[in-house]
């Protein structure tokens, strides 16, 4: 019964959300609690659940805050400004220079495995460039997420440390021949990026803007940002650039590094309590919401956890099989990777559906790497759009996007990209038949 009330309880929020029938907040907090309820779990047994998923997702939902305060009032001050002239001066205007700029920086960040760093560290400072060009923030969160995840599968990330932890094998072997697929997959996220710019660019001459057209190389003026002859930009800059070497080196928790750099950042620019209260008012209303979604998930994470239905909705969906396909199941799980992601939390994804596959598959005899490495590609690839992932919050809020409208606009790029990686992976042998 409770994997039955999984799958339904699933199915219905991922629908309700994107029918716009119920927001992700309402849809998070009341269906996980109503559907424990009718599995029989007591008020203080669901209790005991959503605290464990609260707690999961807060260090996160505290990261979003602090960050887009911070980011909120950086904008404001024009810190990024110079950047994005520059840049546009480089681009000469041009949104398949961009786009695929996108695509590059977004790999490079990602080097670390840590969504939060990637989503903060692009997104803040290629959002004005998207919008002075007129270009969708969908376009921008996609060919981030994507290119993140294409980057993701490095053996010191999380998805590749799990599979390596399950199947045994040192996440170095197993990565080392996905390191074509990744290369491949960086080359059809250029494409795709290329497409969408190309995209962009004829919809800006139909607006009869050309390359190096002034109109989109200026930026419009602000009336509360400092000039570069102001000694606060550089002071900001310098802030900003310490909180990034605390990010990258672990100094403190993400979370602290943005809390400790807001209140520096109000202090500096706004030495007045009263300007400094306005500040954080203005910016609240988008952290807030978002991070209001980010908590209401952790109930979610911790229903689907403590109840187990994570557990059961996994053995259900191997049971489901006909018996011959054992060994080709790792190549199936693959092909499904980025739908049942939408379902599945990294965690549940690798330590409670991936070793049934590979117990499955290993009688089939199917090497144990191959179903890691199917596996990984899968679920890596469409990271961004599952709405089980905490940092994905914090990309569609630091690009001020509904989660609906990013899950429509990439789900299907994201699908596709992954079964065409993996497509790849067979051909070159890295994920043996």
């Amino acid at each position: 019964m409770i994997t039955t009330l999984g799958f339904v309880m699933m199915i219905a929020i991922i629908a309700l959300i994107l029918t716009r029938r119920l927001s992700p907040i309402v849809a998070f907090a009341l269906l996980p609690v109503l559907v424990s309820l009718l599995a029989g779990f007591s008020p203080g047994e669901i209790g005991g659940f959503v605290k464990q998923g609260v707690l999961a997702v807060a260090p996160t939902a505290t990261l979003f805050i602090f960050a887009i305060l911070y980011f909120g009032i950086m904008r404001e001050r024009g810190l990024f400004d110079p950047l994005v002239a520059f840049l546009l001066r480089r681009t000469r205007g041009r949104p398949v220079r961009v786009t695929l700029s996108t695509v590059l920086i977004a790999a490079i960040a990602h080097l670390d495995g840590i969504g939060a760093a990637t989503f903060l560290l692009t997104i803040p400072a290629l959002l004005p460039i998207y919008k002075r060009l007129e270009i969708s923030p969908l376009v921008l969160v996609c060919l981030v997420g994507l290119s993140a995840g294409v980057v993701n599968m490095v053996p010191w990330g999380g998805p590749t440390a799990r599979a390596a932890a399950v199947s045994g094998i040192d996440a170095t072997a197993l990565w080392t021949p996905l390191l074509p697929v990744q290369l491949f997959g960086l080359v059809l996220m250029l494409a795709l990026a290329g497409w969408f710019g190309l995209r962009a660019q004829r919809r800006l001459r139909g607006q009869g803007l050309g390359a190096d057209d002034p109109a989109l190389l200026t930026l419009p003026e602000r009336s509360s940002g400092l000039s570069t002859q102001d000694w606060r930009y550089w002071a900001n800059l310098g802030l900003t650039l310490l909180v990034l070497v605390a990010l990258f080196t672990g100094l403190f928790p993400l979370y602290l590094t943005f809390m400790i750099g807001l209140a520096l950042a109000l202090l500096l620019n706004y030495p007045d309590p009263a300007r400094q209260g306005e500040q954080i008012s203005e910016h609240a209303a988008s952290a807030l919401q978002m991070a209001l979604v980010m908590l209401a998930a952790g109930i979610l994470l911790g229903v689907l956890a403590g109840t187990e239905m994570s557990e059961g909705m996994a053995d259900t969906l191997i049971a489901l099989l006909p018996g011959q396909t054992a060994g080709y199941l790792h190549l199936i799980v693959g092909v499904f990777g980025v739908p049942l992601q939408m379902i599945f939390s990294p965690d549940a994804y690798y330590f409670a559906l991936m070793p049934i596959v590979r117990d499955v598959s290993q009688a089939a005899g199917v090497p144990l790497e191959a179903v890691a490495r199917a596996m990984l590609i899968g679920e890596n690839t469409g990271f961004s759009v599952s709405p089980v992932v905490p940092s994905v919050y914090l990309a569609i809020g630091l690009a001020n996007v509904e989660l609906r409208s990013h899950i429509r606009f990439t789900f299907l790029w994201a699908w596709g990209l992954s079964i065409v990686l993996l497509g790849f992976a067979v051909l070159i042998g890295a994920v043996p038949v």
